[in-house]
């Protein structure tokens, strides 16, 4: 059965050019940027609460060349402390970065957070069958941390990585297992996965998706369209070469805001049996990011 999508609530963020992913966690929405130098805290009407430096650029948004194209981000327990978890995309040598901030205790005015460098578990990751990284979800499903690598026009494949949850850590004796992502027919245009989120009362792993006229992990194009797709009973289907989208949504068809909108973030605020809150963000690729709210039925 298809779900039904209603649209809640839009906003535009003027001064947050580039929203590549988003998490929710204790009344508050954590969003992060591929060229900000800030992640910034919103509550859950969109209004500012606060905001974490993560860079000192002088510029406003970091010059495509230099940033660290900050992609990927979930939360995840370190210790019996949540942790803000982000990856780079991988797609170039200085975007080969890990970001772990503990949230308990976080002082914004002087934050606290440890870097890695993924370039070790990103040789492997090429030597196992994905010629092109550009990883663009993250998400935690019981042991198993869930990356999620974009193809593009030129690459058209999607790929799940699966590895262990401290994979920067011992990034060569990491598990490390490749499964190519497929997407039902229906849509025209190749998309490529753009997050995803893992709901664990229902085993449903959720994603966005978007179709972009670009035949590399570097330069962006003309967008298309947006998708939500999701797989029902993921954990007895992550050990399969390869796993398939059980379904799709083209957002262009909940509302016409959605139209020329290039999701890239997911996430839920709370699921009851019938429905879920969820918010999602978007990146294109301009001046402005614009968040969604919206429910799932």
């Amino acid at each position: 059965m298809k779900p039904t999508i209603e649209l809640l609530k839009s906003q535009v963020l003027t001064e947050f050019a580039s929203g590549s992913s988003i998490n929710y966690a204790n009344d508050k929405l954590y969003l992060i940027g591929d060229d900000a130098n800030t992640i910034l805290i919103l509550d859950t009407d969109y209004k500012k609460i606060d905001s974490i430096r993560l860079f000192d650029h002088p510029e406003t948004r970091i010059p495509k060349s230099k940033k660290s194209d900050l992609e990927a981000s979930t939360f995840m327990s370190v210790n019996g402390t949540l942790h803000l978890l982000i990856l780079g995309s991988a797609s170039r040598s200085q975007r080969k970065k890990v970001i772990l901030m503990p949230l308990e205790s976080l002082n914004l005015n002087k934050p606290y957070f440890r870097e890695y460098d993924s370039g070790e578990f990103i040789k492997r990751v090429v030597g196992n069958g994905i010629d092109e990284v550009n990883i663009e979800g993250i998400t935690v499903i019981g042991n198993h941390l869930v990356l999620a690598n974009r193809g593009n026009n030129s690459n058209q494949k999607n790929h799940l990585i699966i590895t262990g949850n401290y994979f920067w850590e011992k990034q060569m004796e990491a598990p490390l297992h490749i499964r190519q992502l497929l997407i039902p027919p229906g849509i025209k245009a190749f998309a490529g996965v753009s997050e995803v989120c893992y709901l664990a009362s229902k085993d449903i792993l959720l994603f966005t998706l978007c179709s972009e006229a670009t035949s590399n992990a570097y330069d962006d194009g003309v967008i298309g369209d947006s998708y939500i797709g999701w797989i029902n009973n993921i954990s007895n289907k992550i050990d399969d070469l390869t796993v398939t989208l059980d379904g799709t949504v083209n957002l262009s068809g909940v509302s016409d805001e959605f139209k020329g909108q290039k999701i890239e973030g997911i996430c839920v605020q709370e699921m009851t049996d019938d429905k879920a809150i969820i918010h999602l963000v978007s990146d294109n690729d301009g001046e402005v990011s614009k968040l969604f709210k919206i429910k799932l039925f």
